[in-house]
This record gives C-alpha cells, structure tokens and sequence, in this order.
C-alpha cells in the first residue's frame, strides 16, 4: 500500500483538529506558559502533530510518482538515489523538513506549510527526475516532418499553437495525452520542428 492509500480522511480530520487546537492553545495561553505549567500536553500535541506533518509531507510525496522507464535499469537507480540524497538532505538540520515544522508549530503558517512541502517535491522534479525525463526525449521521424517522442509513454509532443501556448503531448493517432513534463532537448538538429 502506499503512502498516498494510508491518508485517509480520519487522518486529515485528526491533522486539522490538531493544528486548530494549537492555534487555539497558542491565542488563548502565552508559549512561556504552555512550555512550562502545561509542558506535558503541550509537548504531546506538539509532537503528534509534527509526526502527522511528516506524514503529510510524505504521503504527498508519494501521490506524485514519477513515471519511469521499466528497463532503464541504471537511470531508474540513479534516479531512486538522487531523490533519496534530496530528501536526506532536506530532512538535515536547516532544511525544507525543519522549515515546513516550523512553519505550522511556531508561526501556526498552514499555507507556508503547504508550500515547503510543495517545495521538497519541486526540488526532485527539478534535480532529479526532469534530467531522467529529458533523457528519454528525442527527435525522430524524416527530414521535414520530425517530433520530439518520449519513450517512457510513448508520445509525441505537438508544438505550441495559438490555442495551446505551451504544447502538449499526443499518442501517434493525435490522442491528447496531457501537458505533464514538457520536453527540454532543444531545437531538432536536423532542422525539423523546432
């Protein structure tokens, strides 16, 4: 089961009521206090909710896999390691992990949250997998009638048009696939499309 199957709507319901409870306690009770004549509920409030917090995060992390190739068996190892030294990192002191608790225990920032996670996810999409994706990019076809193919789904990119701006990706019958992970291999060395 994955992480994404183990969020259920009790956990997101107890993870809000948590959050609402600290916010609540931190209005009403200065921290000074809390830490100190409440040390012991508040530290297991704390505590809890920082556990469902990394949970979240990855939970979150893994609803958003990325696709692979099932036989390139050493970009799918570098892949796997490159995002487990990412997420090593960031769970180090001073990381995106530290700044996301932070952000919802101490500045009680839901939203500044939500980002930080969203950031730990961007980061492996940005180091990690848009170098694999791109590799399994190319250009194929004749002269003059060339596109740029991905072989992890097997489609074509279609070039940008008035009415979509950015592109997006199509099977051979011209089937729209989805605009997810655009190609980045440059112009067709052969002169074809650009």
């Amino acid at each position: 089961m994955s992480k994404k199957d183990e969020w259920t709507h009790e956990t997101s319901e107890r993870f809000d009521s948590l959050f609402e409870k600290l916010k609540h306690n931190r209005q009403q009770v200065p921290l000074e206090v809390l830490q100190t004549k409440y040390a012991e509920p508040y530290k297991r409030l704390v505590s809890e909710l920082t556990e469902l917090a990394d949970f979240f995060a990855e939970c979150y992390f893994d609803s958003l896999s990325f696709p692979t190739h099932p036989k390139d068996t050493a970009g799918n190892e570098w892949l796997e390691k490159k995002i487990a030294a990412i997420m090593e990192q960031e769970r180090k002191p001073g990381g995106l992990q530290e700044q996301y608790r932070k952000a919802l225990i101490e500045d009680l920032d839901y939203d500044k949250f939500l980002d930080l996670v969203y950031q730990i996810y961007d980061r492996t999409y940005k180091e990690a997998f848009d170098p694999y994706w791109q590799r399994h990019n190319r250009w194929m076809g004749k002269p003059g009638n060339r596109w740029i193919y991905n072989d992890i789904q097997r489609t074509f990119w279609h070039p940008p048009t008035e009415e979509f701006p950015d592109g997006w990706w199509m099977d051979n019958k011209w089937n729209f696939m989805g605009f997810q992970y655009p190609p980045n291999i440059g112009g067709d060395p052969d002169g074809g499309q650009p």
